[in-house]
């Protein structure tokens, strides 16, 4: 069983607004075109990814057809009065890519992908299998996770974790240069020379808190053949799992990159292990042997793919083209860990799940280090560089139990939490987010957003 199977927009046609005067204006300055109140098509353009914002009514959403017409839409919100907010991928965990009376600037269809000699210019707008799709056409990749139809905006402001990370880093660590509209309506490029503190806190400092980016330049991988691996354990072993998990995963060399999964689903209970080796199967078998050595699992099983279908795997999808926009409803909140969980800990993990038993809940466990943890925390915004993992808990319906486990699990995580999967109960999350590096954040915020145009419940003060 995978994450996606568990967890598992229309861009339209060219539509007219609704009567409302100054949003058929904006339609008028745009290349692209607008989705107004009352307007055929406004119930599927407000859709994000997960159902439980279907009830937010923005005043229209603008899909911007290029960088010009973001600056166009976000010059109009400031000349109206409106507020502006981005959108990319609409899997905002909180549904901060939409909102009551704002005009959403969703850049879609900014979602080009160009290879150069050790680099790529990707759109803002496009899904992450798109761009591994095209990045693989040409040998190449970036790291990024596993959720196909997430923005690559959304994901390379906030961080970006996934199977290649201990390897070749965050996706933010691959970030070469961004070109972002401010809230002025203007136009930067930014990189390492050119407005290097807005380069840096483009890197780790969350979506939609300083502009809206349009496109990046990343820096590019050889996309290898990897090997991959499946350990599962009758229920009953899950602790000593979990154990064994978090001895081995954190500390393994860097080519392996690994997680843990603790389900509760229509068929059962399940504690499964699985990872991603750039190396030989022979190889990963032996790095495995010692985790496959505990209890007696029920499956272990290598095999050896391309970069892409081991992205498709870990995504649970056949092809790039059956990676379509699914929806889903979702809450989830996150810790990290920085030293071994307790056996009281581990035991908190898996009763929670274990009460769900026929129903559907999950505990996400994913391995740092590496080379995750060599850059230093104020080398970009992203401070989480002391992990040995993270603890990401999920469900889609039934959601008053994480409220609880979040609370017993207090005692033994480390009060930081991973801000792209940004949680609206978690009240200190300036701090859980951003730690050491917030100050420096707003200091960034305030040069380029100093009346605070893009703003939402969890964004920069």
């Amino acid at each position: 069983m995978d994450r996606r199977a568990f967890l598992g927009l229309a861009a339209g046609t060219a539509l007219r607004p609704a009567a409302d005067g100054p949003v058929q204006a904006l339609a008028h300055e745009l290349d692209g075109h607008v989705v107004a109140q009352g307007a055929s098509g406004y119930a599927a353009a407000l859709r994000l990814w997960d159902t439980r914002f279907d009830d937010l009514r923005p005043r229209a959403i603008a899909y911007c057809a290029n960088a010009a017409d973001v600056q166009r839409t976000v010059r109009w919100g400031r000349a109206n009065g409106v507020r502006i907010v981005p959108r990319s991928g609409g899997h905002s965990y909180g549904g901060y890519s939409s909102g009551d009376g704002v005009v959403v600037a969703d850049v879609s269809l900014l979602h080009g992908v160009s290879v150069g000699a050790g680099n790529a210019a990707v759109g803002a707008g496009a899904t992450l299998i798109a761009v591994y799709a095209e990045l693989a056409s040409h040998g190449v990749t970036i790291p990024g996770g596993s959720c196909p139809t997430v923005g690559i905006a959304g994901l390379a402001l906030g961080g970006g974790y996934g199977f290649a990370s201990r390897l070749y880093g965050l996706t933010a660590d691959n970030v070469r240069s961004v070109r972002i509209v401010t809230a002025d309506g203007s136009l930067l490029t930014c990189d390492a020379s050119m407005h290097p503190d807005l380069f840096w806190a483009c890197r780790g400092g969350g979506g939609g808190n300083f502009g809206i980016v349009t496109s990046f330049t990343f820096t590019t991988h050889p996309a290898p053949t990897v090997s991959t691996y499946e350990i599962q354990w009758p229920w009953k072993q899950a602790a000593s799992a979990v154990a064994a998990w978090q001895a081995f995963a954190p500390h393994a060399p860097d080519a392996l990159t690994s997680v843990l999964d603790l389900i509760a689903d229509a068929t059962g209970l399940h504690v499964v292990s699985a990872g991603q080796y750039v190396g030989t199967q022979s190889r990963l078998k032996k790095l495995i042997a010692p985790l496959a050595s505990v209890g007696t699992p029920t499956i272990v099983k290598t095999t050896t793919l391309t970069y892409l279908e081991a992205m498709l795997h870990w995504a649970g999808c056949r092809d790039a083209a059956s990676c379509t926009s699914g929806r889903t409803t979702f809450d989830a909140r996150s810790d990290y860990i920085d030293a071994p969980l307790s056996r009281e800990a581990i035991s908190l993990l898996v009763d929670a799940i274990e009460k769900h038993k026929g129903s559907t809940a999950a505990i996400y466990l994913d391995a740092y280090g590496g080379t995750i943890n060599r850059v230093p925390k104020a080398a970009t915004a992203f401070v989480h560089r002391d992990a040995l993992f993270s603890i990401q808990y999920t469900a889609n319906a039934s959601f008053g139990w994480l409220d609880t486990l979040y609370a017993a699990m207090r005692p033994h995580v480390s009060g930081y939490a991973y801000q792209n999967y940004i949680d609206p109960k978690l009240a200190s999350w300036q701090h859980a987010y951003y730690g050491a590096n917030l100050a420096r954040l707003q200091a960034v915020k305030r040069k380029y957003d100093p009346d605070n145009a893009f703003r939402f419940s969890q964004s920069i003060p």
